[in-house]
């Protein structure tokens, strides 16, 4: 690019000096150039030439401007690049932390990222769903009971960091537009979801017994084969939501009205044909 640049300026350097001038000045004159004496022609031919050249000067430093402004440009965007990278290993790094307070944080700062780099959106949603599937797992990965003791310290039958991503994912600032976010095989047994845009989310094979999912948007989400008994989804908004095979007994909320239960026997959701 350097290269043609100079090759340019190098054309029009010698068409100004030699060529351009003399052409101007002939065609300027026209037949009238026979009443300029030689010295008056030169004259006039030197005068075009400065011109012309001051011209390319000028035309030359602003295109130097311009591209010191591109090149200032490029350096900041790889600049802030080089920052966002920074941030989002330190979130990752946040996350996979030993203390809950430290992964909630890493929580929060993949939402920041997402919000101030949209190209990082679909990584902050995916790692997030992962975080989530890793340390709220169904069937539980630790003793039942003392998963239960945990749960019972926290709020919303969740525990901070997790209750955290959630939140964070229902906000949808980081969801791509048309993307699902895979939770299957997940732990939200009693957990407080209500109000959550759960929309498209893919809860297969996850227990949600006595979830409160008042108000939530399910449209599209899938529940195959998920643990729903006893949880409140009323106001639900259950459009399109995948019910198949999944544990209703004791639900409420649920009509045919918002949602299609198609358990794999062909039976309603209240077992009836």
């Amino acid at each position: 690019m350097t290269t043609l640049i100079l090759v340019v300026v190098g054309v029009l350097v010698v068409a100004c000096v030699f060529f351009l001038p003399a052409w101007i000045v002939r065609h300027d004159l026209g037949s009238g150039s026979s009443g300029f004496s030689a010295g008056d022609r030169l004259k006039a031919i030197n005068d075009v030439r400065v011109t012309l050249l001051q011209g390319l000067a000028a035309l030359v430093a602003l295109g130097s401007v311009a591209l010191g402004a591109v090149m200032t440009l490029r350096q900041i965007r790889v600049s802030r690049e080089g920052q966002f990278i920074d941030l989002f290993t330190k979130a990752i790094d946040q996350l996979a932390s030993d203390h809950v307070g430290t992964r909630m944080g890493g929580v929060y700062a993949m939402e920041q990222i997402a919000g101030a780099a949209p190209h990082y959106r679909g990584h902050a949603a995916a790692l997030l769903a992962s975080f989530v599937r890793l340390h709220a797992p169904w069937p539980p990965s630790r003793p039942t009971q003392e998963v239960d003791l945990e749960r019972k310290r926290y709020h919303g039958g969740l525990r901070d960091d997790i209750g955290a991503a959630m939140a964070v994912l229902s906000r949808r600032t980081m969801v791509l537009p048309g993307d699902s976010i895979e939770l299957e095989k997940i732990d939200l047994r009693a957990a407080d979801l209500a109000g959550y845009d759960l929309s498209r989310f893919c809860f297969a094979g996850s227990n949600l017994e006595g979830a409160i999912l008042t108000g939530c948007n399910l449209t599209e989400a899938t529940f195959a084969g998920a643990i729903l008994r006893n949880a409140d989804l009323t106001g639900a908004g259950l459009s399109g939501a995948d019910l198949s095979d999944a544990d209703l007994a004791g639900a409420v909320g649920i009509d045919s009205g918002r949602a299609e239960p198609t358990p794999a026997d062909g039976r309603g959701a209240a077992g009836g044909p």
